[in-house]
């Protein structure tokens, strides 16, 4: 007798295929970007981490002054 798949099965069966692909895409991109980085000239920092650590200080920032009741 065959195995017996159900609708919850083929659903989780899709799922895993799909977050396989995506997977396989962003390790395929930092891949392709570690390769290709070392042949690039100009700095080697990325600008986009120092954005996300502005957001970050906002953010704690924001949520310190949101815990602190008293006013000022």
């Amino acid at each position: 007798m065959l195995g017996y798949l159900d609708a919850g099965s083929g659903s989780i069966i899709a799922s895993a295929a799909a977050a396989g692909f995506a997977g396989a895409a962003v390790a395929a991109k930092m891949g392709w970007q570690r390769l290709t980085g070392k042949f690039k000239r100009g700095s080697t920092e990325e600008p986009e981490a120092e954005a996300e650590v502005e957001v970050d200080e906002t953010a704690e920032a924001e949520a310190a002054a949101a815990e602190d009741p008293t006013p000022g």
